[in-house]
């Protein structure tokens, strides 16, 4: 039987792609789409790819491949268990039983050697900046002020009556009410400004028409 042999096809200039297009599209793909780390974005090497970039940085792109899964075949394979035991034994050996650390029992011989990451200092940075303390910040909304602000002028520090007030619309009980009021003052830019207001002799309740 007489076999056909195959045309080579001729290469053909498609006219309706937008060659400028894109290429914008594919110089977008490679951008790092870390937004909100002005410290690998400027570290960031658009020549390179995105798990390139991470293990320059030291940090780990691939979970999988960071933290892997044991397959069964590899639980059940002579070699491994005899290579994963010798290991557990260096470790047992230390007198230090409490920082052992986990052996995953997975073949690491097939695995590429990678050359050492050049950019450790941004793992370092990075761990520094999420073990540092964070101050929170309260917010008020301008309502919750001026219903903080009438509570306090017209009740005081009488929580109950407060919580019998006709404008209290939100029917919150008196450790509610107390709550709030206790975030108003923690909140010096806010409650400064009202006791230098009251200093003055601003009269709130004639203001806010709040007054029975």
């Amino acid at each position: 039987m007489v076999q056909t042999r195959r045309r080579k096809r001729g290469k053909v200039y498609l006219h309706e792609i937008n060659r400028k297009r894109l290429w914008s599209k594919e110089k977008r793909k490679r951008e790092v789409r870390v937004r909100h780390c002005p410290l690998i974005r400027s570290n960031w090497e658009s020549k390179l790819s995105v798990p390139t970039n991470y293990h320059e940085f030291a940090l780990a792109h691939d979970l999988k491949e960071a933290f892997p899964i044991p397959k069964t075949k590899d639980l059940m394979n002579p070699k491994i268990i005899e290579k994963h035991n010798k290991r557990k034994q260096e470790y047992s050996d230390n007198d230090d039983e409490d920082n052992e650390p986990i052996l995953p029992m997975v073949d690491s011989t097939k695995k590429k050697k990678k050359r050492r990451p050049t950019k450790v200092h941004i793992r370092d940075e990075l761990e520094q900046d999420a073990n540092a303390e964070r101050v929170k910040s309260l917010r008020i909304s301008d309502p919750d002020r001026l219903f903080c602000i009438y509570m306090i002028e017209k009740h005081g520090t009488n929580y109950e009556a407060m919580a019998r007030d006709h404008h209290n619309d939100y029917q919150l009980t008196a450790r509610q009410l107390e709550r709030k009021i206790e975030k108003f003052q923690k909140i010096p830019k806010v409650y400064e400004r009202y006791l230098a207001e009251k200093a003055a002799g601003r009269d709130f309740l004639a203001d806010f028409q709040m007054n029975d």
